[in-house]
């Protein structure tokens, strides 16, 4: 069960949805405008917040940017107008874990839901025993994988919860190529309907951590090139 905080100024649309997240146990709490929102996320409890992007006080997209510009990681989820594919890149970029188009399917919004607060609370799929527990060093940047830590020349780095999770799987499985339907799969829980998540991921991941840590492979997926025998990943 979690704490979803809606943000939208539709009281329709809000019935709908804290309706149809009560039906699976979770607890509901509702924002009309940017500024409630902000308030409630700073008081914190909120598991997961689901963002309109047109909100009557300040546009969804500039409240995503300040949230995570004051270092706020809840996740975010973006209920977006279908046909705003500009509007969901932007917020990807700006911080967003994942995107909704309106309207949506039901039974889709609790898929991506689920996704985002499974990978916001366990460590990711694919993460094999010899790994747990370890340091992982890709030069700058260091993984800690106990404590879900991210450094860059021995600087924390803030991470969103897609963000780390997305870097941990890669991390964990360097040397291999994987396949952007893999990542999808493994990081958001479905190969279809969000490469543009993934492709925003993986900008926002290179302007934090570097933009040599990720290697893009041509018409095929991603790569976090393997460590030399001397930095491998080494238990503290």
């Amino acid at each position: 069960m979690a704490r979803v905080l809606v943000v939208d100024d539709d009281p329709r649309l809000v019935k709908v949805v804290a309706g149809l997240l009560r039906r699976r146990g979770h607890q509901v709490e509702a924002a009309p405008n940017g500024e409630s929102a902000r308030l409630v996320l700073r008081r914190g409890g909120v598991d997961i917040a689901l963002l309109d992007i047109n909100l009557p006080d300040i546009d969804g997209l500039s409240l995503v940017d300040q949230l995570r510009d004051g270092g706020n990681t809840t996740p975010l989820i973006l209920l977006t107008v279908r046909g705003e594919p500009h509007e969901q890149a932007l917020g990807l970029r700006l911080g967003a874990d994942d995107y909704v188009a309106k309207p949506f399917e039901p039974e889709v919004l609790l898929a991506r839901i689920q996704a985002v607060l499974r990978r916001s609370a366990t460590p990711t799929a694919g993460r094999t025993d010899d790994t747990r527990g370890a340091l992982l060093d890709i030069p700058p940047v260091r993984v800690d994988l106990a404590a879900r830590q991210v450094f860059r020349d021995g600087t924390v780095v803030r991470l969103a919860p897609m963000e780390y999770a997305l870097l941990e799987f890669l991390a964990t499985n360097r040397g291999r190529a994987i396949s952007k339907e893999e990542l999808m799969l493994h990081v958001w829980g479905t190969s279809q309907g969000v490469s543009r998540t993934l492709t925003e991921h993986v900008s926002r991941l290179r302007r934090k951590l570097g933009e040599d840590v990720i290697v893009t492979v041509t018409g095929f997926g991603y790569l976090i090139p393997a460590a030399p025998e001397s930095s491998a990943a080494t238990t503290p």
